[in-house]
Order: C-alpha cells, then sequence, then structure tokens
C-alpha cells in the first residue's frame, strides 16, 4: 500500500482541544455549535451539581454544564479565560460546556485514540498530541447523565 493510499484510509478528525483544571480534553468540531464567552447563568432548581445555570443563546434556553465540577475537578471561578463552548449531541441536545480555556484545534486520527476501559465512561479514548496527552470527551455520555438527572432531580 503506498502512503497516498494509507493516508486516504486514515480518517482524520479535526478536534477542539481545551483545559478543564489541568487537564486537556477534545471534542469533535463539528459537534461545536460556538464558543461564548462565560456570562452569567441562571440558576436551575433541582438540577444536578454540576449544572451551573442556563443562558439565552438568541431566544433558546440551553443548559449550561460546569465540565469541572461534571469531571471531580476543582473548578477556577475566577479564572477570565473561562468559555462556554455550545456543543450538539448526535440526538440533536444543545447544551453549554464551562471549560477553563479552549487552546488549540488538532487533526487526530482516529485510529490513533486509544480507547478507555471503563464503561460508561466520560471519556471515550485518550490521544497523543505531540507530547501531551488529551481526554477524548464523550458527549453522549455527558448529555445522558445530563437528562438522567434532570429528570431524577
Amino acid at each position: 500500500m503506498t502512503e497516498t493510499a494509507e493516508a486516504a484510509d486514515a480518517q482524520i478528525v479535526k478536534m477542539i482541544v481545551f483545559t478543564v483544571g489541568e487537564q486537556e480534553y477534545c471534542i469533535p468540531i463539528l459537534s461545536v455549535r460556538e464558543i461564548r464567552g462565560f456570562e452569567k447563568t441562571t440558576a436551575l432548581p433541582f438540577a444536578p451539581h454540576y449544572v451551573c445555570g442556563a443562558i439565552n443563546l438568541r431566544g433558546i434556553i440551553l443548559t449550561v454544564i460546569d465540565l469541572a465540577v461534571y469531571l471531580n475537578i476543582q473548578p477556577q471561578p475566577n479564572n477570565p479565560r473561562r468559555v462556554v463552548v455550545i456543543v450538539e449531541s448526535k440526538n440533536g441536545i444543545v447544551y453549554g460546556l464551562l471549560v477553563d480555556r479552549v487552546i488549540d484545534m488538532a487533526d487526530v486520527n482516529i485510529d490513533t485514540i486509544q480507547s478507555v476501559p471503563e464503561e460508561g465512561s466520560s471519556l471515550s479514548g485518550l490521544v497523543t498530541i505531540g507530547n501531551r496527552m488529551i481526554g477524548v470527551l464523550r458527549l453522549e455520555t455527558v448529555v445522558s447523565k445530563l437528562v438522567e438527572g434532570m429528570v431524577s432531580a
């Protein structure tokens, strides 16, 4: 097989890379609708503890998940670089992910993602970019826990 054919077989996905605490995570850029500066949210009574509230996005009310709280990482409330990444899961649910900082975009070969053995994990795997190990966030797990948490709360 030639290098060109091998390259054609590789499944490259463009990912957006962000930090939560000291750890880097990525998600496919096709699931990202936009990135907004963090703004005050409206509290949602009885929401799961990792939901920091709701925002109005041009007339659409969206739930915002504090990804640090969700991943059990110490939040950085005074970090001026915190942004909300508006994402849409495969099942069409749109919500915001509060992250500490968006740092990069990267082309990731799907074949290089090493899976995480935990069933139901919020990570689909780990990938190495340069000398950095980055967690690949599984949006469907995050949204399913959000929906379960909202229903059971």
